[in-house]
């Protein structure tokens, strides 16, 4: 999974697994379950900790055979999906990338539009976007972080870009 907080990934991931939420693997449940331990419990200071738990226990479960393993993270750019996808591909999964068509806004059009703004980076239109995914995300991730999030989107992810991809920094 890759998406903008708020964007509908969660949804998505929860769908792809038919109900059975083990096949999730998700950063932010380190901090917490509910939005209320979430905020209790974020710190900036362990985003790296946070990071590492979440691909020590998927990786876990890949190597358990557990079908499908859904990782449910922003992913913004190649980078971050990397050790994922490595480990994907040396233990015989097949990758596969989804990215949610912002499917729960209303109306219609909006879930469209919200799309393309993302997809062909309409940055004039970016604050207006983090504004109502500030709204919808379950985290109560911040205006100002989802704006970075959308500054940082790298289009078009396939598993080949993914592992050509470089840490910059």
């Amino acid at each position: 999974m890759r998406g903008i907080s708020g964007s509908g990934k969660s949804y998505l991931a929860k769908s792809l697994a038919e109900g059975d939420e083990s096949k999730i693997f998700a950063t932010d449940d380190f901090y917490g379950k509910t939005k209320e331990e979430y905020i209790k419990n974020w710190d900036i200071s362990k985003k790296a900790e946070a990071h590492d738990w979440n691909q020590k226990r998927s990786i876990e479960a890949m190597r358990e055979g557990v079908s499908p393993v859904i990782v449910d993270n922003t992913n913004t750019q190649a980078w971050e999906a990397k050790p994922y996808v490595e480990a994907a591909q040396e233990l015989g999964y097949r990758v596969i990338i989804k990215e949610p068509a912002f499917g729960s806004f209303t109306p219609e059009n909006l879930d469209q539009w919200a799309s393309d703004v993302v997809a062909n980076r309409q940055e004039d239109q970016y604050d207006e976007l983090a504004e109502i995914l500030a709204q919808k995300n379950k985290h109560g991730v911040p205006k100002e972080a989802i704006l970075r999030m959308l500054q940082r989107w790298e289009p078009n992810l396939t598993a080949e870009k993914i592992l050509q991809s470089e840490r910059p920094f």
